[in-house]
C-alpha cells in the first residue's frame, strides 16, 4: 500500500498479502478494487472515508507446493496398502497412490502427534503431469488414481485432531447403490465425498485439496462434493462436479463448523442447491462464526439442461436447485473475481448471492459481516444479490430454542457485472439487481434494519427485450409509508443500474430513496450516499427527481464491445461519480467471461 498528495489527488494502492492488516489498510478499503489503483480527489476522500468499511481476512492460507522430503515413501498399490499407509504414516511421510488404479473403502486420515506441523503428501504417481497452479479436470483423469465409496459414507474423512493432510491429483468419486428410506436417490446416494468426523474433539486443522477432480454422476445423488470443518482448509485448482440431490439442498463446497481460515481458490463448482455455502448447519453446537474466508478465481456453475421441469423446476422437481453463493454464518470474506454462471428460479427465486444471516441454522451467535465482493461476473443469472439483516426464522416454528436473531454489516460490493437470465424462459423470473430486506426479529418483535453497505461501480445489464424489474428493491414487511429506518448507512454510488430503484409500495426517485434510505445514523445526507449512477429510463416509467450528479436517461445504454466481455459504458458517459471514473464497472478488472465446463 502507498499513498501520496499530488495536485489535490490522491493515490491508494492495496495489496492484499500474507500478513495481518494495519490499522490504516482498514481505513482505506472501502476503495478495495483488488490489484487495482484507484485515483479519487480529495473532495471525495471527505465523503467516502465515511463510507463503512469491511474488514479483510486477517490471515491467509499459504498452499504452494511443498513435498516433504527426507520421510518414508508408502507406494500404495491396493486398497489396502493404503488404508496401511494411513494409519502408520508418520508426519513428514508421503503416500503415493498409482495413477488409473481404483481404490475402495472409507479411508480416515488420522491424527498424528505431530509438534512440528509437518505435512503429509497423498498424491499421484502422475502428479508431474499435473502442473501445479493450474486448475485440473474431467480429462485429467486419466493421470490420477481413482478413489471411491460404494456407500452412503464418504470416501475420505479427517478423523478428530487430524492435521497436516495434503491431497493431491486424486479423483474421488462413488458408487453408491444406497437408497435412503424415502426412495429418493433411487440409482444410489452418498452423504459427501470429502469431509470431517461430526462435531470432531479437536476439531482437524490444516487440509489441502490440490489439483483432485471430485464428482457424483448424471444418475447419481450427493448431497456434498467437500464438507470443509476444519481449520485452515484449502482447496485449490480443482474440479468439483455433478453435486446435486432429491428433496435436499446440496454443495459442492460446504463449512459450518469452523472458526477458519478457509481458503477456495481457481476452482471450478458445480452443484444444485449451493455451489458453495457457509454456515445453514449445526446450531448452537458450532465452534464460532466461520472467519477468514479467501474466495478467488473460481467459477461457480450450474448446468443449463438441469433447468427444465421434473429436473429443478416445479412440479416435481429431482433435484433442489437453489443459489451459487451464500453465507449464513461468516464474516471477513473476500470473494474476488469469480464468475457464477446459469442461476434460475426454483427452490428459490433465482438470486445468485445470499447474504443471509441465519442464527436458526448456525447459532445464535452467527453473523454476516465485513464481506467484500469484488471483481466478480454474474452471468445468466434471474437476480444478483439478496440481502436479508435480521433471521425471521429465529424463534418460529420450526426454531423455539433459537434466542438471537443475528446480525450483519460492512459490506462492500463492487466492481461486479450482472447480466441477466432470460425471464421467458424455464426458471425465468423478475430480474433484479440487489435485494434488500430487514427480516423481522421475533425476540424483540421488531423489523431488522440492514446497514453498513456499500454498493459502487457495478454493472447491470438487462435483455434488451426484457427490462429488469428492479436494479434495487427494498423490501418493507407488512409496514404502511411512510416509512422509516428500513436501512441505515447505505451507499448506492457510481453504478449503471438497470432501472429505476423501487421497492414495496412502488415508490421511487428522491422521494421514495428518501424513505428507503432514509437518515443514516452517521447524519450523511441521501445526496451524498445516491450519487454518480445512471438510470436508464423505459416508455412504461415515471421520469422521477433523484438527488444532483446521477444521471437519469432514457436512452438504451450501449456497452463497449458486449461480445468480448468489454461491459464499459459507452453511452451515454457519465463521470460525475464519487472518484471521476466513469460510472459502471471497469471491465479490465474482470475475470475472463468464458467458462470451459465438462
Amino acid at each position: 500500500m502507498r499513498g501520496d498528495r499530488a495536485g489535490r489527488r490522491l493515490r491508494i494502492e492495496i495489496t492484499y498479502t500474507d500478513e495481518r492488516m494495519t490499522s490504516w489498510d482498514h481505513a482505506v478499503q472501502q476503495t478495495l478494487r483488488t490489484g487495482i489503483l484507484i485515483a479519487v480527489s480529495v473532495v471525495s476522500v471527505v465523503a467516502t472515508a465515511q463510507m463503512p468499511m469491511a474488514e479483510l481476512p486477517r490471515v491467509k492460507i499459504k498452499t504452494s507446493w511443498d513435498q516433504p522430503t527426507g520421510g518414508k515413501t508408502w507406494n500404495a498399490h491396493t486398497s489396502e496398502d493404503f488404508s496401511a499407509a494411513l494409519a502408520k504414516s508418520n508426519p513428514g511421510d508421503v503416500i503415493v497412490l498409482d495413477a488409473g488404479a481404483s481404490y475402495v473403502s472409507k479411508f480416515e486420515l488420522p491424527a498424528k502427534n505431530n509438534p512440528e506441523k509437518k505435512w503429509i503428501y497423498i498424491v499421484s504417481s502422475a502428479i508431474a503431469k499435473l502442473p501445479e497452479g493450474k486448475r485440473v479436470g474431467p480429462s485429467d483423469a486419466l493421470n490420477m488414481p481413482r478413489l471411491l465409496t460404494a456407500s452412503a459414507t464418504p470416501v475420505l474423512l479427517a478423523a478428530a485432531g487430524a492435521n497436516h493432510w495434503r491431497l493431491a491429483g486424486l479423483e474421488v468419486t462413488s458408487e453408491s447403490k444406497v437408497v435412503p428410506r424415502d426412495s429418493l436417490s433411487r440409482n444410489g446416494f452418498t452423504y459427501l465425498l470429502i469431509g470431517s468426523e461430526a462435531q470432531s474433539q479437536p476439531l482437524p486443522d490444516s487440509i489441502t485439496i490440490d489439483r483432485c477432480f471430485i464428482h457424483g454422476s448424471p444418475v447419481q445423488d450427493i448431497k456434498q462434493g467437500v464438507q470443509a470443518n476444519a481449520s485452515n482448509y484449502a482447496i485449490v485448482d480443482s474440479y468439483i462436479s455433478d453435486i446435486h440431490a432429491q428433496g435436499m439442498d446440496s454443495q459442492a463446497v460446504l463449512a459450518f463448523d469452523t472458526p477458519g481460515p478457509i481458503k477456495l481458490v481457481n476452482n471450478y463448482l458445480e452443484a444444485a442447491g449451493e455451489n458453495v455455502m457457509f454456515g445453514g448447519s449445526g446450531r448452537n453446537s458450532n465452534r464460532g462464526v466461520p472467519s477468514d474466508i479467501e474466495i478467488r478465481n473460481n467459477n461457480l456453475f450450474k448446468p443449463l439442461d438441469w433447468a427444465e421441469p421434473g429436473v429443478s423446476l416445479r412440479p416435481n422437481p429431482k433435484w433442489v436447485v437453489k443459489n451459487a453463493f451464500e453465507l449464513k454464518s461468516a464474516q471477513r470474506v473476500l470473494f474476488d473475481g469469480n464468475v457464477i454462471e446459469n442461476v434460475w428460479a426454483a427452490a428459490q427465486s433465482g438470486f445468485a448471492v445470499l447474504l443471509t444471516v441465519r442464527t436458526s441454522q448456525s447459532g445464535d451467535f452467527a453473523v454476516v459481516s465485513d464481506v467484500t465482493i469484488t471483481n466478480n461476473i454474474l452471468k445468466n443469472v434471474v437476480s444478483g444479490f439478496g440481502a436479508l439483516a435480521k433471521d425471521d426464522e429465529c424463534g418460529g416454528p420450526a426454531f423455539e430454542k433459537c434466542q438471537n436473531a443475528g446480525a450483519q454489516k460492512n459490506w462492500y460490493i463492487a466492481n461486479n457485472l450482472i447480466l441477466f437470465y432470460d425471464p421467458n424462459k424455464p426458471g425465468g423470473y423478475r430480474n433484479i439487481g440487489l435485494s434488500i430486506n430487514g427480516g423481522f426479529d421475533r425476540m424483540h418483535g421488531s423489523y431488522g434494519v440492514l446497514q453498513d453497505l456499500v454498493f459502487q461501480h457495478n454493472t447491470m445489464a438487462s435483455l434488451s427485450s426484457s427490462p429488469c424489474r428492479a436494479s434495487l428493491f427494498f423490501g418493507v414487511g407488512r409496514r404502511e409509508p411512510p416509512f422509516s429506518n428500513i436501512t441505515d448507512n447505505i451507499w448506492v454510488v457510481d453504478n449503471v443500474l438497470c432501472r429505476p430503484p423501487t421497492g414495496d409500495f412502488g415508490l421511487q426517485g428522491t422521494a421514495g430513496l428518501t424513505q428507503y434510505m432514509g437518515d443514516s445514523s452517521n447524519h450523511i445526507g441521501l445526496d451524498k450516499r445516491f450519487y454518480g449512477n445512471v438510470i436508464p429510463v423505459y416508455a412504461d416509467d415515471r421520469v422521477e427527481h433523484y438527488p444532483s450528479h446521477n444521471l437519469v436517461t432514457p436512452k438504451q445504454l450501449r456497452w463497449v464491445d458486449p461480445t468480448n466481455g468489454d461491459y464499459d459504458l459507452a453511452e451515454p458517459k457519465w463521470t460525475q461519480t464519487t472518484d471521476g471514473k466513469p460510472a459502471g464497472v471497469n471491465s479490465s478488472a474482470l475475470p475472463q467471461m468464458s467458462v470451459t465446463v465438462r
